[in-house]
């Protein structure tokens, strides 16, 4: 009876109320991808190097022909974040401040939700976020609304951006990004 009753509990109880992308050589670093301004004429550079536990990305930030962000892109993923309440991310960086964005559409000119993060001039820092404090923006201009419940279910990417419009060098090293 005992046997019964902890296989109904450990089928029924999640295995855990988190969601971590933990960086490294063996994980899922490998998928994600750098898009620069190149794009679209700028001349800002980037590059991503998987380190043993965490990513490097770094680059220089162009304000040239228009030009003014450098941003690292997860894969697709539907993982439903509205079960979460806070976002945890450990990092440490220097030259620029980054933000973290939840993405629920592809086409660069539809609104999507940042949140800003200062440098830590190369300290590591660990920062808990509430969801609810991240904005919605529609190219680089923020609407005023938050994130809702119902737009977190919608999110399908993660990404890091750099697009403070101030030229110069940057580097930012993320260990783990984890939603609970």
């Amino acid at each position: 009876m005992n046997t019964l009753i902890f296989i109904l509990i450990t089928t029924f109880i999640p295995a855990s109320n988190q969601y971590i992308i933990d960086f490294g050589k063996t994980t899922e670093s490998q998928k994600w991808t750098t898009v620069v301004d190149g794009v679209m004429g700028g001349k800002s550079t980037s590059e991503l190097l998987e380190l043993n536990n965490s990513i490097l990305f770094s680059g220089e930030i162009s304000l040239k022909n228009n030009g003014g962000f450098a941003s690292l892109r997860g894969v697709r993923n539907y993982e439903d974040l509205s079960n979460y309440t806070t976002v945890e991310i450990k990092y440490r960086s220097a030259g620029q401040d980054f933000a973290l964005r939840l993405l629920k559409h592809e086409a660069f000119y539809l609104p999507y939700f940042k949140h800003n993060f200062e440098t830590t001039n190369w300290d590591w820092k660990t920062i808990n976020i509430p969801l609810e404090l991240f904005s919605e923006y529609r190219l680089s201009d923020e609407t005023g609304n938050t994130v809702t419940n119902d737009e977190l279910k919608k999110i399908n990417r993660l990404g890091i951006i750099v697009s403070n419009k101030i030229e110069g060098q940057f580097k930012i090293e993320i260990d783990y990004i984890k939603f609970k």
